[in-house]
């Protein structure tokens, strides 16, 4: 979502999800669609493979995978570290799929801290384990942790720092230059039983602010030279797509009541499952 520091917005209704960008559950040229059901989870996975299959979803060739479980808020700690083994093992897929070996990490949250629905990104980020430094000051111990050299990084929103977050994220990567870059985002959504309920992963990068047609700067290999996966949760829904309103009225964005107590336990979700496949987990 980033950027958001408002509910109000003049911009047109869209959707961060590959998912509601088309019905991709149906037979889309170029896409590819495929639903799976694991332990109480459900994976819905779109491969988008050619420009034909682009111009139907409005997102690049690559693959995007969507993980759909109870809303988060209602999930105790068992649950939640299932979720966040399906999260690992899903980042491990990606990370495979883009044919680097995941050595160096910078794991970047993008939003705004002080606004809770787009508070996902930083949150996230806070609860990352970073492991970089301990190379640098104890090389025999990093060594025997095993892990990844993870360095975790919050740009903030332009309103507060007058930079585009691309700007920092760009700066970063290229003083530690990572071989992988993991982009930890709020998402906008179209339909209500998403909100909280659903993770998105893609290996195509991040275009923060299409959602609610505040795009920024996109974060992706082409603008940084480095794979970026992004890794996101929807946690606003346009008012319009609620009333069924098309035109003649001021777009506005609104979040659920418990978004508290889904923005805490996505971010423990994203971190551990983070933590978990690459880091220090305990």
């Amino acid at each position: 979502m980033h950027d958001l520091n408002s509910n109000l917005f003049h911009s047109i209704a869209d959707s961060d999800l590959a998912l509601e960008r088309r019905r991709a559950d149906l037979d889309t040229p170029g896409v590819d669609y495929r639903r799976d059901e694991v332990s109480g989870f459900v994976w819905e996975r779109i491969t988008v493979k050619s420009l034909e299959g682009e111009r139907a979803i409005g997102r690049p060739s690559g693959n995007y995978d969507t993980l759909t479980l109870a809303r988060m808020d209602t999930l105790d700690e068992d649950e939640i570290d299932d979720a966040a083994n399906e999260i690992a093992g899903e980042l491990c897929y990606m990370v495979d799929k883009l044919s680097v070996t995941p050595e160096r990490i910078l794991a970047v949250g993008l939003g705004n801290l002080d606004l809770t629905p787009d508070a996902i990104g930083p949150r996230t980020a806070s609860e990352i384990n970073a492991t970089m430094h301990i190379r640098e000051l104890d090389r025999k111990m990093f060594l025997n942790l095993e892990c990844s050299e993870i360095a975790v990084f919050s740009p903030g929103v332009m309103a507060k720092t007058g930079m585009e977050s691309s700007e920092a994220v760009v700066s970063i990567a290229e003083r530690i230059s990572p071989d992988v870059i993991f982009a930890i985002d709020a998402l906008a959504s179209r339909s209500p039983e998403r909100l909280g309920r659903t993770i998105q992963i893609s290996n195509t990068g991040i275009f923060p602010g299409s959602g609610i047609g505040n795009r920024r700067h996109p974060l992706n290999e082409k603008t940084l030279g480095i794979p970026v996966i992004a890794i996101g949760v929807p946690t606003v829904i346009s008012a319009k797509a609620l009333s069924g309103e098309k035109e003649g009225s001021l777009e506005m964005f609104v979040s659920p009541r418990e978004i508290d107590g889904i923005v805490t336990a996505s971010s423990k979700i994203i971190s551990k499952g983070i933590n978990q496949a690459f880091g220090i987990f305990y």
